[in-house]
């Protein structure tokens, strides 16, 4: 997935009048492992150098709330 495509999924479903109400926007972002099953909190972090971006870090500590 692209940015721009994730960009308009999320701009798709905010204006949705048929959705209004469904979608919790003040919850926390999550990401799904696939492989374990396991739930993670993510931080977003804009990079500076190396051109890389906006990238979402996952938190894979064991001790997260």
């Amino acid at each position: 997935m692209t940015w721009l495509e994730l960009y308009n999924y999320l701009n798709d479903r905010a204006n949705n009048i048929n959705a209004i109400g469904t979608f919790d926007w003040s919850k926390k972002v999550r990401a799904f492992d696939n492989s374990t099953g396991e739930l993670f909190d993510c931080d977003t972090y804009y990079l500076h150098n190396d051109n890389e971006g906006l990238v979402l870090m996952f938190n894979h500590s064991k001790e997260q709330k």
